[in-house]
């Protein structure tokens, strides 16, 4: 059986590829008018979740956290640091080539 795309996936998808098409600096151009046109609805969204509110915390709240992250890399959880650094430098180096070939273009 088939899965059925919606209107939206289709949009998202036919907008994808044609980003894929931009400049680094096109596609960060567009993340910014994209975060832009969101800011509001997300700094709402925050403001109405105590969890993620924008004011101060506690050190109880600070250390409470400190101990989470703990017990989640004490788990294995998570990315290493170094394994981030690669692979953004990866992606980096993937764009930069990608740039290249459109220059050439």
């Amino acid at each position: 059986m088939e899965a059925r795309t919606t209107t939206a996936e289709h949009s998202i998808a036919t907008a994808w590829n044609e980003a894929k098409n931009l400049s680094n600096s096109q596609k960060l151009e567009l993340v910014s008018i994209i975060i832009d046109s969101v800011r509001k609805q997300v700094r709402q969204t925050a403001a109405d979740d105590e969890e993620y509110s924008l004011r101060p915390f506690t050190m109880e709240e600070l250390n409470a956290r400190i101990d989470q992250a703990e017990a989640e890399i004490a788990a294995g959880l998570g990315t290493p640091h170094e394994e981030v650094m690669r692979e953004m430098d990866e992606e980096i180096e993937r764009w930069e080539q990608e740039d290249l070939k459109l220059e050439a273009v």
